[in-house]
């Protein structure tokens, strides 16, 4: 064999092995050049919560969209929006029941014009006064103690109509029962406008009953006080009258008053 071959045998077999190695088997650099970045895994997005629907499944915020935008829902979407304690979606609801025309469905209608009420649908007041000062209707106990609950909430708020509607009721005791000290409350409050005038003519109720008991003479007293700071110019002057007959003449207020 040529020294030539021999060389060029020598050479192949040298060059075999190292073409065999794999990249995993090469030398790394001690400091890369180009050193991998660290990817960070992707945090969740997390779903924004803000609005007044934010409580509700995704199914009734679609159909409470639908009822803003004048759109069709169903009597059940729209009950399950009022049991969800969706103010609108209660009001629609009482609505559409007072359209069947039914008085025994009135005391469902006034328990979903409640739920709008307690809910800041102020506008709900009025249809809730609309059934509550009809006498002729049948009301249940829970449905008036939610109608009152909601009611001392818009009161509270400032509501004139819940204010009001509520003097007239506990004036009355037909309904929500024997609230004195809550009357007294809230005509002290002067959150009505009518407030002072309306103590005025209860204490003047109870100064004309010539069998009134002394405790009763206490509340017209106090009513009085409360028409002399909150009323109207006249009902001031004349509450002062007879807040003074009451302190110099107790036993002659009732015939003054009823002349």
């Amino acid at each position: 064999m040529s020294d030539r071959l021999i060389h060029l045998l020598c050479a192949t077999a040298l060059a075999v092995p190292l073409m065999g190695l794999s990249p995993a088997h090469a030398v790394k650099p001690f400091f890369p050049r180009n050193p991998p970045e660290t990817v960070e895994p992707a945090k969740p997005v997390k779903r924004k919560t803000m609005g007044p629907a934010s409580h509700l499944p995704i199914a009734l915020q679609e159909a409470r969209k639908r009822l803003l935008a004048g759109k069709r829902v169903s009597y059940g979407e729209l009950q399950a929006l009022a049991d969800a304690k969706d103010g609108i979606g209660a009001f629609k609801l009482a609505e559409r029941i007072q359209t069947q025309g039914d008085p025994k469905l009135a005391t469902d209608a006034l328990h979903y014009f409640a739920i709008a009420a307690y809910e800041d649908r102020g506008y709900a007041v009025r249809h809730m006064m609309a059934i509550l000062n009809n006498g002729s209707l049948e009301l249940r106990p829970s449905h008036l103690e939610s109608a009152e609950a909601a009611l001392r909430r818009q009161a509270r708020k400032g509501n004139e109509q819940a204010v009001e509607g509520l003097i007239r009721l506990y004036s009355e005791g037909r309904l929500f029962g024997d609230k004195r000290d809550e009357l007294e409350a809230l005509l002290a409050s002067g959150a009505g406008k009518k407030n002072g005038d309306t103590a005025f003519k209860l204490a003047v109720l109870l100064l004309s009953d010539r069998d009134r008991t002394p405790e009763e003479t206490e509340r017209a007293t106090r009513f009085l006080a409360i028409a002399e700071e909150n009323g109207s110019i006249g009902m001031k002057a004349a509450a002062g009258n007879l807040l003074a007959q009451l302190q110099t003449k107790p036993t002659e207020t009732t015939a003054e008053v009823q002349q």
